[in-house]
């Protein structure tokens, strides 16, 4: 069943919990990661669990602490069961790499020309 509304609340950073299993090497994103929200602002909430253990966003972490920011923007999944955490923390990392890049698309985007 799909939630009507969802709730962005505020949490500590020294809050959060990283999930100790996290599979993602997270280190050579996480200068990008920081320079995205400082320039644009914390626009996609860390995900935890109703324990507050990252479901998903444990770059935005390490880059909202690089930034010294006390609190970020979390919802929390409290309506998923254990299996159903877990299997939205991989889905969530994994989706991504499913996609491809349009480059004329992304050319035109960019300024490049391409088609209007």
């Amino acid at each position: 069943m799909i939630k009507d509304r969802i709730d962005v609340i505020y949490k500590n950073v020294d809050d959060l919990i990283p999930y100790v299993n996290n599979p993602r090497d997270n280190a050579n994103a996480v200068d990008a990661v920081a320079s995205s929200i400082k320039n644009f602002g914390f626009k996609v909430p860390i995900v935890v669990d109703k324990g507050n253990e990252i479901v998903t966003g444990h770059t935005r972490l390490l880059a909202a602490k690089k930034l010294g920011m006390e609190k970020v923007p979390v919802i929390v999944a409290d309506d998923l069961t254990q299996n159903e955490v877990k299997a939205f923390r991989l889905a969530d990392n994994k989706v991504g790499e499913l996609a491809q890049w349009d480059f004329e698309a992304l050319e035109n985007e960019l300024g490049g020309g391409g088609r209007h």
